[in-house]
């Protein structure tokens, strides 16, 4: 019975990313949605039953968050939001849920679940929508409409450069953890698709959000990595460079294409007014009541339905949700967390590059949120990820070095891998 709890706990977890994946608007999205955060519930529950729970107590970031989301919860409750009272309450049963999950003897086996649930979500895509990708990544332009941005599975653009820029990421993870070349193939093949995906929304922010990644790891490396990665980071690079120059004309014309640089509204002309706008805007209903710039408002009470435009900041919707003090204290446990993985990840030692890439995956939603307002999500499967990894990061030490190994990071995804 063990095993089978076990094994339905996963498949519930795998089950609950799948679905998230889904953004059709209408009921069917409501349903995904719900459902997903059904399975998850049912996740930790089958995990808890299965008996291999390990007893780890809470750590510093769990608790922030989960007084974070019951403060958040009491402030809607106090100012009549029944919407975003529930919200709140469901975000501590997914935190309690995810917490129980992470704590399962076995909980290295957490990143295969959500590599195979982002191989189903994009073998949906080449079967479901592979003339719209294709298309898309063809730079598809019509006339009167401009750049036809690809929506996977109706997911829009922007959050599609969060879920596949970061599901690239996840997979180079596994292509570093394996050594058999056909693992590795099949890890790069995935990356590979997910930037096609990100290429084919023209998710600017998810692309400079990569690149702002790639400079954090290869500035880290230059500085404080060993012999071999900076001889592998000086291969990579000029390899790199010959491509570039080999092929600069077609590559600044496909890039000029997919970026949309001569848009009127989203090409260089526009003077990047759309965001900027709305950031101001945002900011200054963060300061406009001075009690509810400490409180917030409460979780999803920034909704453009309610606020009357929307917030393209995760900073400033924390700010807006949770108040600036909480806000500020969750922001900071990403920061930390993901300086920590880094300076750690550097470290001699086996498998150290699986912390690294940890910390590469937190600078990503990073440097994503200042764009988008995704940073604390459960419903999109890079999100989910991010608080699952976040959770893990930061468990405090086991009482037995046994159980302590098994929340190694640097042994996250290396047992029960998908081959």
């Amino acid at each position: 019975m063990r095993e089978l709890n076990t094994q339905l706990s996963r498949w519930l977890l795998g089950g609950s990313i799948y679905l998230t994946g889904w953004y059709y608007e209408g009921p069917a999205l409501q349903a995904a949605q719900m459902g997903a955060i059904s399975m998850l519930l049912m996740a930790g529950f089958f995990s808890v039953l299965s008996g291999d729970t390990l007893r780890v107590r809470p750590s510093l970031v769990e608790w922030l968050f989960s007084t974070a989301f019951l403060f958040a919860m009491l402030v809607a409750w106090a100012t009549g939001n029944l919407l975003s009272t529930m919200y709140g309450a469901m975000l501590l049963l997914v935190l309690t849920a995810i917490a129980l999950v992470v704590r399962h003897n076995r909980a290295s086996e957490l990143a295969a679940v959500f590599r195979w649930a982002y191989v189903a979500l994009l073998a949906t895509l080449l079967l479901v929508e592979p003339q719209a990708l294709f298309a898309s990544l063809a730079g598809n332009v019509e006339y009167g409409q401009g750049l036809i941005r690809y929506q996977p599975l109706g997911m829009h653009p922007n959050l599609s450069g969060l879920v596949y820029g970061g599901g690239a990421l996840l997979f180079f993870q596994r292509y570093l953890a394996v050594h058999t070349r056909p693992r590795q193939l099949f890890a790069l093949a995935m990356a590979g698709l997910c930037l096609c995906v990100l290429l084919a929304a023209s998710a600017r922010a998810g692309m400079l959000a990569l690149c702002i990644t790639g400079l954090t790891g290869v500035t880290l490396i230059a500085w404080r990595g060993s012999r071999r990665a900076r001889m592998g980071l000086v291969l990579a690079a000029l390899a790199g460079l010959a491509l570039v120059l080999f092929k600069w004309a077609d590559i600044k014309d496909y890039l000029s294409l997919i970026l949309d640089v001569d848009s009127p509204t989203r090409g260089v002309d526009s003077g990047a007014t759309g965001r900027a706008d709305l950031w101001q805007a945002g900011i200054e209903l963060v300061f406009s009541d001075g009690a509810l710039m400490f409180t917030g408002r409460g979780i999803r009470s920034a909704l453009p339905d309610i606020i009357g435009f929307p917030v393209e900041s995760s900073y400033i919707n924390l700010a807006l949700e949770h108040g600036l003090f909480f806000g500020s204290l969750i922001a900071l446990a990403f920061i930390v967390t993901a300086g920590r993985a880094l300076r750690h990840g550097l470290q001699p030692g086996p498998a150290r590059h699986q912390v690294f890439m940890a910390g590469l995956m937190l600078v990503f939603i990073l440097a994503q949120s200042i764009f988008n307002r995704y940073l604390i999500g459960v419903g999109n499967p890079y999100s989910l990820w991010i608080l699952v990894l976040v959770l893990q990061l930061n468990l405090p030490a086991a009482s037995t070095a046994r159980a302590a190994s098994r929340y190694s990071p640097a042994l996250a995804g290396l047992k029960g891998e998908p081959t």
